[in-house]
């Protein structure tokens, strides 16, 4: 794999974790604080985490991990 293809997979890798991150401090926040199912905190925490792991699945990430390597296909 070329540079740049390295630097554009490495950074969908580090954005994707960085929006499963976010809404983990998200839903734990809102949790520790009272929220409810149904808050806004709990959906927006949901949605960056649900967000970060389709990014995460869709680069074939998850993919390489099932088959015991770190990375995708190609």
């Amino acid at each position: 794999m070329s540079s740049p293809e390295r630097i554009y997979s490495g950074s969908i890798r580090a954005f994707s974790l960085i929006f499963v991150a976010l809404g983990l401090l998200i839903l734990i926040s809102t949790l520790s604080h009272g929220g409810g199912p149904l808050s806004l905190g709990t959906l927006l925490g949901l949605a960056f985490l649900a967000v970060g792991v389709a990014r995460l699945w869709l680069s074939g990430t998850f993919r390489g991990w099932r088959r015991g390597r770190g990375g995708s296909d190609g």
